[in-house]
């Protein structure tokens, strides 16, 4: 009698612990880290078309419930020029905080973003020009999380959305004395204004995330 009821006893503890790694295999992986591929490739093939330029950027996110999480977002955006007679350098680095729902616990999201930037300029011709700018920034995105095969492994996420940039942009141009020297400068500022804002801390967004999930 006692060695059936232990043979019971040590069946019921295989079963039971079969089952539970099947259910350990069933629970969706709360850590996913992610690449921005398309921002990478895109810099880079502007790059080799003209001048030296690079971005990328790195995610991590923590799912905290089945249909939410939080992620934290470094992000690097660099444009390089040089000639005989000048050298220019326009640099952005971005520390974003980020929070995703999932409305049908699925693949697709809704993100919201609240973030930090701040941007370097250099150019030197006539003279050196040094600044750096600073910036809070504030957005949207919407996407999707494509999960191949079972869950965990790799993940492919595409999305697209709206970043806002707040912040005076400290550029200072050699103003002329006369007034269509003045107005040609305030229109160079203008323009550098909304390069910063609208591409490299800001402005559209349209990225694809390429990493592993655990």
């Amino acid at each position: 009698m006692k060695k059936r009821a232990a043979a019971v006893f040590v069946l019921l503890i295989v079963i039971s612990g079969y089952a539970y790694a099947e259910n350990e295999e069933n629970i969706p992986p709360k850590n996913i880290v992610t690449v921005d591929t398309g921002l990478t490739l895109y810099t880079l093939i502007i790059g080799m078309m003209e001048n030296g330029f690079f971005g990328t950027a790195l995610q991590y996110e923590r799912q905290i419930i089945e249909n939410a999480s939080i992620a934290g977002r470094i992000e690097y955006k660099g444009f390089f020029a040089s000639d005989s007679r000048s050298t220019t350098i326009m640099q952005s680095f971005s520390a974003e905080g980020h929070g995703r729902y999932y409305p049908e616990k699925k693949f697709f999201f809704l993100d919201g973003m609240l973030g930090y930037a701040f941007f370097n300029y250099s150019h030197n011709m006539d003279q050196h020009i040094n600044t750096m700018s600073h910036y809070f920034k504030l957005g949207g995105k919407l996407g999707w999380r494509i999960d191949f095969g079972k869950p965990g492994g790799f993940v492919l996420e595409p999305s697209f959305g709206y970043y806002g940039a707040i912040g005076k942009t400290n550029i200072s141009f050699i103003e002329g004395e006369d007034a269509i020297s003045i107005f040609f400068d305030q229109l160079l500022f203008q323009l550098h204004d909304a390069i910063i804002k609208g591409f490299f801390v800001g402005g559209m967004q349209i990225s694809l995330g390429m990493g592993y999930s655990f």
